[in-house]
């Protein structure tokens, strides 16, 4: 992880850039991607204050992360329970078939 401070350091800032993105999951950078297209198609200008439509887009943006986060937790959970179920089977299926070896003899 990188402590960014604020400083005007051009050399450092773009080390800390790259080391930003290397670090970044492709879901992050797509959002930020994302957040920088709507806010141009949008017309908004970030640089004369934050206003109340932006205020909107953020809350409802942050609803949709909310929403996306707890859908890929509960596709993770179901598939650890999947998992969790399947390797039960294989171990009943090898105890069962271990069990008819045994009788077999």
């Amino acid at each position: 992880m990188v402590l960014i401070l604020s400083h005007r350091n051009a050399a450092v800032e773009s080390e800390i850039s790259v080391l930003l993105v290397e670090n970044m999951e492709e879901d992050t950078i797509v959002a930020q991607r994302m957040v920088f297209d709507v806010i141009r198609v949008v017309g908004m200008d970030v640089t004369q204050g934050i206003s109340k439509k932006m205020i909107g887009c953020v809350k409802q943006s942050h609803s949709a992360y909310q929403s996306a986060k707890q859908l890929k937790k509960e596709k993770q959970s179901a598939e650890e329970k999947h998992a969790s179920e399947d390797r039960k089977r294989k171990a009943t299926i090898a105890s069962l078939q271990q069990q008819k070896k045994a009788k077999a003899c």
